[in-house]
């Protein structure tokens, strides 16, 4: 008896050891034939699923500057301010800039290999004021979509779409700096006006700024903030 006791044992022994050798797989179930014709179930380890690392708001920012960079050459080529990013998600970026020559240009790196790259044909356009204005300077579908506005001779402080907030976030300054310029963006295509509060001196007011240009007949199937544009 106690031979049969330490034989059992033993074989209990190395079928735990074996067991934990195959760590955390799965054993998928088998059918095969006796040789009495009923089928006996075997099983087989699977691979364990490889685990893939999301990529990070700051990793593809920083990718699609690359290839930003790549696309935009010659004239259009960014001056000595660079790329400033306007948008950035884990699927790219919108950047804009001013060429060597004081050109305002656009440019988006999305996906696998879609970048587009439109700017301005003469310098300094559009040119700077002499009344404190709001520029509308980019509408279009990037990261969401995104509208990108200048200040000039005042200081924007916050934007609103009925009410609520929406960020703001501050990009740069352009024309010498003489422009700051800011983006907002909405998950999708929002139509409408925001209200921009701005500081000018020690006078605070409003302003509004359209989010997009075209007249859209169905205005129920899109978001929208503020008057109709049309």
């Amino acid at each position: 008896m106690k031979r049969r006791a330490v034989v059992a044992a033993v074989m209990g022994c190395v079928v735990l050891a074996a067991a934990s050798c195959a760590g955390p797989e799965r054993p998928t179930a088998t059918a095969t034939a006796t040789a009495d014709g009923r089928d006996a179930a075997s099983t087989s380890a699977s691979p364990a699923p490889s685990a893939t690392a999301t990529p990070t708001v700051d990793d593809a920012v920083a990718a699609a500057r690359e290839r930003m960079t790549a696309a935009a050459t010659g004239r259009d080529a960014p001056g000595p301010e660079g790329l400033l990013v306007a948008a950035g998600s884990t699927g790219g970026a919108l950047f804009v800039w001013e060429s060597s020559d004081g050109r305002f240009c656009h440019g988006a790196a999305l996906g696998v290999g879609t970048t587009s790259v439109a700017c301005f044909t003469r310098p300094h356009t559009p040119p700077v004021g002499k009344e404190p204005r709001l520029v509308p300077l980019v509408r279009m579908m990037a990261t969401g979509w995104n509208v990108v506005f200048g200040a000039e001779h005042e200081t924007v402080e916050s934007v609103t779409c009925d009410g609520v907030p929406v960020r703001v976030k501050d990009v740069g300054v352009m024309a010498d700096g003489r422009r700051s310029v800011h983006a907002v963006e909405f998950p999708d295509l929002t139509l409408g006006t925001v209200s921009v509060r701005v500081r000018r001196g020690s006078r605070v007011v409003t302003e509004t700024l359209a989010l997009e240009t075209f007249a859209k007949k169905d205005t129920a199937r899109f978001a929208s903030c503020g008057k109709p544009t049309s």
